[in-house]
């Protein structure tokens, strides 16, 4: 791997989050939605699954607006 593809790579793990999304883009809400639907239908989260605050506030505000 060339040294600026070792640096891309750095760089795309400092801009993802544990789910390996871009946080606040659509498939981020869209994921985070999910889960937390998932949760409200009684379905537990799988084990070290944290769901980020800023991903309940962006929903909270998403359903807000709509």
């Amino acid at each position: 791997m060339t040294n600026l593809g070792r640096r891309l790579t750095k760089l795309e793990a400092l801009l993802t989050d544990d789910a390996g999304l871009i946080p606040h883009s659509p498939r981020w809400l869209a994921y985070w939605t999910e889960r937390i639907d998932e949760l409200e239908s009684g379905q537990d989260l799988p084990n070290g699954c944290k769901i980020p605050l800023e991903a309940v506030d962006a929903i909270v505000n998403w359903e807000a607006t709509n």
